[in-house]
């Protein structure tokens, strides 16, 4: 399985609402530092504005991403036609053998009813340019809702983008989660965690990030599930990141997660 980094492992790097950046990173600045720090390739989602980069832009920065060794992946949200359209061609642009997308877009959310045959018609366009369609699990759906949908549309070109955390989000721990999921996983997001009791009172909880390996997420048992059902092709680096007092200062904490993240990796997955 090729460990990559994800956009979203740099998300205030790129902006994140409310914690302006003065200088965005550089979709090149992106893969001089994935290729650096000892990932294999990247997950380019829909945090970072490629869709708006110009047609020539976007080839140099797959030029610049093979002269480099790197895989690419492409990531979208919001399952409508158009927009799921613009993204295959990228995709097949960039030569991603995966398309990560989240089913939910802004002004799109759709019935629990629609969503299997929503699914079949984007898994058969993505099939037609021999791209897997990775749908991510995400708060508003639970696990086994996923493997019934999955086992519904029953295609080689739909899978599961396998995130370890987002399933809090709709009740679900992470064991449930993958217990039920990870048989459908062609995609993993590598995003540690950990949950504590928050002072001074200790009557609530919080659910934070972590660098991967310096949280409750059992990295090498779960890539070891992975790999002996042989259907994930990657694993992606995210990280949910807790702003510090200034975005400079956050903006460091999340470089620094990048390079422990990988050097944990390396460690455990030997």
């Amino acid at each position: 399985m090729r460990i990559g980094l994800s956009t979203y492992a740099l998300n205030y790097s790129w902006g994140v609402p409310g914690y302006p950046v003065s200088k965005p990173m550089a979709f090149s600045e992106f893969l001089d530092l994935a290729k650096r720090w000892g990932y294999e390739g990247v997950q380019i989602a829909d945090n970072a504005p490629f869709v708006d980069l110009a047609d020539q832009a976007r080839k140099d920065l797959w030029n610049q991403a093979e002269d480099l060794g790197l895989f690419v992946e492409i990531g979208g949200r919001g399952l409508v036609d158009e927009n799921l359209e613009r993204h295959i061609a990228i995709a097949v642009e960039a030569r991603s053998p995966i398309l990560r997308f989240v089913i939910d877009g802004p002004g799109f959310e759709p019935g629990l009813k629609e969503i299997p045959e929503i699914l079949a018609k984007a898994a058969e366009r993505c099939g037609e340019q021999g791209v897997i369609l990775a749908i991510e699990n995400h708060d508003r759906f639970q696990a086994r809702q996923f493997a019934d949908w999955f086992d519904e549309v029953d295609s080689p070109w739909l899978g599961l983008c396998l995130d370890s955390v987002n399933s809090y989000g709709c009740g679900e721990g992470f064991r449930e989660t993958i217990d039920t999921l990870l048989p459908y996983t062609v995609n993993f997001h590598l995003k540690d965690f950990r949950i504590r009791r928050q002072p001074p009172h200790n009557l609530t909880a919080v659910i934070e990030g972590t660098a991967v390996g310096e949280g409750f997420l059992p990295v090498k048992s779960v890539v070891d599930r992975l790999n002996a059902i042989g259907r994930c092709q990657s694993a992606i680096v995210e990280h949910w990141t807790a702003p510090e007092d200034t975005v400079e200062a956050t903006i460091a904490k999340e470089i620094e997660w990048c390079q422990l993240s990988i050097q944990n990796l390396n460690a455990f997955l030997v």
